[in-house]
């Protein structure tokens, strides 16, 4: 297992100008590390949904990586989402599944044991099923080889998705709400968008 906010950290400190989306427990802990104008908290209103948003962003700004923080608990509450994930494919996308096992945000309840988040990309389509065929799905279990990886995964075409499996030692922050309208507005500022 691999402390989450290392890998927060490890991600802050390489990272130039990529965008970095983030729902749920990860919207907690990432501005911990980062205060960018690139970063989106998508918590208020959608849970499950933040690479969805990743992947409508990869689209539409090809020059930039998109970096999605998604757990394990909003990817089972939106499967689906992984097939379109994977048809659309962007080379820039990368998707990091943090995988504690657990409905974290929602009360910690446990996830079905027998999940297997690696091979459901794969049976989505990712590595060989979307339109580029780049995709690429692994597993990193250790702070060490994510470290190792992350230069070519920050650079390599891909999109990527991989699963990374997390505790957290850190207290969490409260919940903080918001303006999500403002945040959106700083985003578009942040990428030129008018």
């Amino acid at each position: 297992m691999i402390e989450r906010m290392e890998l927060f950290r490890a991600v802050a400190e390489r990272r130039t100008n990529e965008i970095v989306v983030m729902t749920m427990t990860a919207t907690l802990q990432w501005p911990l590390v980062s205060d960018s104008e690139l970063d989106f908290d998508f918590l208020a209103f959608g849970m499950g949904h933040a690479a969805d948003f990743g992947l409508g962003l990869a689209i539409a700004r090809p020059e930039r990586k998109t970096i999605v923080w998604k757990g394990d608990g909003g990817m089972l509450m939106s499967l689906g989402s992984l097939v379109t994930l994977a048809r659309y494919a962007p080379e820039n996308l990368v998707v990091f599944l943090l995988e504690n096992r657990s409905y974290e945000m929602v009360g910690g309840q446990e996830l079905p044991p027998r999940a297997d988040f690696v091979e459901l990309a794969r049976a989505s389509g990712f590595a060989g099923g979307g339109a580029t065929s780049k995709g690429k799905v692994e597993r990193i279990d250790s702070l060490k080889a994510f470290q190792d990886a992350l230069p070519r995964i920050l650079t390599e075409a891909g999109p990527h998705f991989i699963v990374l499996p997390v505790t957290n030692r850190e207290k969490l922050p409260p919940v903080n709400h918001s303006n999500h309208a403002e945040r959106i507005q700083t985003l578009r500022k942040a990428l030129n968008v008018s």
